[in-house]
């Protein structure tokens, strides 16, 4: 038998020669594939006050830089990133907002913003005089700073005075408001139909109706906030499921928290103090917990003298957990009202209150491992039946 070559079969030169052609015909289709699918590198394009102009040049992806003082209000219709330097001013007009965002994936930051107010009779008379302005358009939508109805949305370092809506986004997923500012607008942020929603590290006051209204919602996260002197609502959660509510601060407002039927939400580390209610849970919001809140000082006495609720559940909401949360100096600093079943009230401290804990018309209620002390009535239960004590009751201790 001849011994067996040991040499590999492309190794004769006929086979050399194929092999080369080969590798270069491979190469050459993948120079080919790669010069047809190369992507546009995105653009740094530099505007002055006509941004619009900048918009309607760049391509998806590109960043425009804004410098001027003064600059005139934007539509966004493609993925851009825009960014404000040294804090440009737009200016909002009646039913025109400063900037509307209209698609997917764009990102805004560094800009000032005057809104227009809430005036009927002025939006009267804008569409009697323009009607063809009002051709497809909702005669009840509110004077919005920045309107936005794209996905992916991010809004930066900005500031908004005196709107009737700082910002209004309707059926958007992914929106994120980081450090924004929102002053004296009749409702800071609405937030309707909205998914995986962020509003961190934000300062929203004295607005006339709510700090933030979002409603219809899920996923929300709101995170180191400050609501401050809202004269309605601070924050106001509405048909809104699986939000995380941590690390606010809730002064000053009628409400600092409302949960309105709505339910699976987690609250927890929140500050409310000098509200009319701290935390509301109403309306029939189930299977939420509330954790680790400081409710203190809570009374308004321009509403009536001297009250004011910690944390409050009521109309006919249950399943909820009321858990390590620290009530001090309010009316009624735990209250469960109207009913509610089947809550958990746990490991609470409710100091120096009026009531340290009151229920009425409700049942089936679990309240143990509290402590109730140097309030002048500790717990007080009206029409009602529920339990105070498991394998752990309740401490109570009073006024000296």
């Amino acid at each position: 038998m001849p011994p067996m070559s040991t040499a590999w079969p492309w190794s004769s030169q006929a086979c050399a020669i194929s092999g080369t052609k080969a590798i270069f015909t491979l190469l050459a289709l993948v120079l080919f594939i790669c010069a047809a699918f190369d992507p546009v590198l995105a653009s740094v394009i530099q505007a002055g006050a006509d941004i619009q102009t900048a918009i309607n040049s760049a391509n998806a992806g590109d960043t425009i830089i804004v410098h001027a003082e003064e600059a005139s209000s934007f539509e966004v219709d493609r993925p851009l990133t825009i960014e404000g330097q040294g804090g440009p001013i737009l200016s909002a007009a009646l039913q025109s907002p400063a900037i509307k965002v209209s698609s997917d994936d764009v990102s805004i930051t560094g800009f000032r913003i005057k809104g227009v107010g809430k005036d009927e009779s002025a939006k009267f008379n804008y569409y009697m005089q323009n009607p063809a302005a009002a051709a497809g358009r909702r005669m009840d939508e509110p004077n919005s700073a920045i309107v936005v109805r794209g996905d992916g949305f991010s809004l930066k370092n900005c500031s908004v005075f005196g709107a009737q809506v700082g910002v209004s986004a309707d059926t958007v997923r992914d929106l994120a408001l980081q450090n924004i500012t929102l002053e004296s607008c009749d409702t800071g942020a609405s937030i309707l139909q909205s998914a995986r929603v962020k509003v961190a590290a934000c300062h929203i006051k004295s607005c006339k109706k709510y700090a933030l209204d979002i409603e219809r919602s899920r996923d929300v996260t709101l995170d180191n906030n400050s609501i401050v002197n809202n004269t309605n609502g601070g924050i106001l959660l509405k048909e809104t499921t699986g939000g995380i509510i941590q690390d606010n601060i809730l002064s000053k407002n009628t409400f600092g928290l409302s949960l309105w039927n709505a339910s699976y939400n987690q609250v927890r580390r929140n500050r409310a103090d000098h509200n009319y209610y701290g935390i509301l849970v109403t309306a029939g919001s189930n299977y939420n917990n509330i954790t680790e809140n400081v409710a203190e000082d809570n009374s308004r006495s321009e509403i009536v003298t001297g009250f004011g609720i910690g944390i409050s559940l009521q109309e006919n909401s249950s399943y909820n957990m009321l858990v390590r949360n620290t009530a001090t100096g309010n009316f009624n600093g735990l209250e469960i009202s109207k009913g509610c079943k089947l809550n958990a009230v746990y490991d609470n401290n409710a100091s120096d209150n009026k009531h340290g804990i009151r229920l009425n018309e409700n049942r089936n209620n679990l309240i143990f491992g509290n402590n109730f002390r140097h309030n002048d009535i500790n717990a007080y239960e009206n029409t009602s039946l529920n339990i105070w004590n498991t394998s752990i009751g309740n401490y109570y201790a009073v006024s000296v």
